[in-house]
């Protein structure tokens, strides 16, 4: 067994010890409100997660978080919200997101070298912050993306609560399966973008000028957030058709705002940071989300 695939029992034990926590949280916590109870558990997850990070000395412990936790929402839905009831658009939507799930995180247990790799970002934060970096990884970078993802998700009760399908309703808004095939357009920009870096990652002779502009990469430079911010809205789109409230499409809009003010300029500033030229001529011809 290679150092890889060690490494990889190991975490899939660790995300085992996590679902765990989150089942028996949820079992036992209860704030009588079923939100709150599923959002508890969520964070009793996120702080097990926290303690295997520090425990492993490796904040990225928690990059497969982001898409695991969702589809183990889901499955918490489908056993707790009566899935037995479930039926097409329940059913397509489940579909939706697991293929998404499993899809990301199959490409970062592809991409994922080992325990000897750590995030840049999250590097460049333990280097900044020394003795004071344990805050920020807790806050900012596990607890944070846990509640922008818990917000995002949540609206999806109303979808998948048979106690509440149809309530107010004569028939299924049509938007709600412009919601479902958004997402799934979604996942399948991060499917072809995702394919493409892998592809990058291994070839022939590589240079530190090279710069990823093959296949979808040559119309967007962050082709796999833009299929996330179509995912998460998405999302929203299905939660409205089954009468969430408008805040439901808050956790969607910070998912945007992270991307856009956050994520991609860390991005953009370590990549001029490490090929200068290169990627001001990239940035120059090449749009930062949008495709055209």
């Amino acid at each position: 067994m290679t150092s890889k695939q060690k490494a990889l029992v190991e975490i899939t034990i660790i995300y085992i010890i996590i679902g765990i926590s989150g089942v028996l949280s949820y079992e036992y916590i209860d704030v009588g409100n079923r939100i709150w109870n599923m959002f508890i558990a969520d964070v009793v997850m996120t702080v097990v997660c926290y303690i295997f990070s520090v425990i492993k000395k490796n904040t990225s412990t928690y990059d497969a978080y982001w898409s695991v936790i969702p589809f183990y929402l889901l499955v918490g839905f489908y056993f707790y919200l009566g899935g037995g009831h479930w039926k097409l658009p329940q059913w397509s939507a489940a579909f939706v997101i697991s293929f998404w799930s499993w899809r990301l995180t199959l490409s970062w247990a592809r991409g994922w070298p080992g325990w000897h790799h750590e995030d840049f970002r999250y590097e460049n934060f333990r280097n900044k912050f020394g003795k004071g970096f344990e805050p920020i990884n807790f806050l900012a970078l596990h607890f944070y993306p846990t509640v922008i993802v818990f917000l995002s998700f949540w609206g999806m009760t109303y979808v998948f609560d048979y106690k509440s399908l149809f309530v107010g309703m004569k028939q299924l808004p049509f938007y709600f399966y412009i919601g479902a095939l958004m997402s799934f357009i979604g996942g399948i920009f991060e499917l072809l973008a995702d394919n493409e870096l892998d592809k990058f990652r291994k070839r022939s002779n590589p240079q530190k000028s090279d710069i990823l502009r093959t296949g979808i990469w040559g119309k967007s430079r962050n082709p796999n957030y833009l299929g996330e911010m179509m995912f998460w809205f998405g999302l929203a789109i299905m939660a409205y058709a089954y009468n969430a409230p408008w805040y439901a499409a808050l956790g969607s809009v910070g998912m945007w705002a992270m991307f856009m003010f956050a994520s991609i300029p860390l991005k953009d500033a370590q990549m001029m940071k490490n090929r200068p030229e290169a990627f001001k001529k990239y940035k120059d011809e090449v749009s930062r989300v949008l495709p055209f």
